[in-house]
């Protein structure tokens, strides 16, 4: 049973062999800022770390003694209570992580690393719900459109009285001489229209005559074609005869 015990695992060993093995974890730790171990070492040696941190934020002279007692290192616990502590003023707990990496070669048991976490805290933003959002008001794009059409419409006019001056322009630049022969020559054009169709006219009539005569005569060239025939019949019964 292992109610109320604090440490995950004896890790095989007595008490002193355990405190010296997680203080020198400890000590790479600090100096190296990352260290590689089996899992169940990573999860104890991120606690106690997480521990020594506390005694740094606090600094005061007994938390200095306590952190002496695991490093036995003054320099150490200087750079403890100086540098590290001093990162996480502004945090709450969750000063290292563990990241697993697979397996041992030797015996298969399962590594992970330790490192201090670096990253600075954000605040999450707070998502923003549909009701938030502000609503464009619908004049604004009505105004925009107004102001397309009547830009459009003020071009329109513009083009259209720049092409009337010119055509007035053009009038006034003509001389009454040059009038009189451009409405003679539209006079001109409907006379050559008329002798054209009454030459087609003729035309018609011609043909229709010419086809009246072509059937008039065709039933006298057949009687004359008859009677050649009975005399060549004729002419074959003598010579069998």
């Amino acid at each position: 049973m292992r109610h109320r015990r604090k440490g995950t695992t004896t890790f095989g060993r007595r008490k002193d062999a355990r405190k010296a093995l997680m203080s020198s974890l400890l000590i790479a730790l600090l100096k190296n800022d990352r260290i590689e171990t089996t899992l169940m070492r990573a999860k104890e040696v991120g606690r106690l770390a997480e521990k020594l941190i506390t005694y740094g934020k606090k600094n005061t002279v007994h938390t200095r003694r306590q952190a002496y007692k695991i490093l036995r290192d003054r320099d150490l616990v200087k750079k403890l209570f100086d540098e590290i502590a001093i990162r996480y003023n502004d945090r709450n707990g969750g000063y290292t992580r563990v990241i697993k990496t697979g397996f041992r070669i030797g015996d298969s048991a399962p590594t992970a690393i330790v490192e201090f976490v670096e990253e600075e805290v954000t605040p999450k933003k707070k998502k923003k719900l549909k009701t938030d959002k502000k609503k464009a008001p619908k004049k604004q794009t009505t105004e925009k459109k107004t102001e397309k059409v009547s830009e459009e419409k003020t071009v329109g006019k513009t083009e259209m009285k720049e092409e009337a001056t010119e055509i007035v322009e053009e009038v006034a630049e003509e001389t009454p001489e040059e009038r009189v022969e451009e409405v003679q020559e539209e006079e001109e054009i409907p006379k050559t229209v008329e002798p054209e169709e009454d030459a087609r006219e003729e035309d018609v009539k011609q043909a229709k005559e010419e086809v009246e005569e072509a059937l008039k005569e065709e039933p006298e060239e057949k009687r004359e074609e008859v009677p050649e025939k009975e005399k060549d019949k004729t002419k074959e019964q003598v010579d069998k005869e």
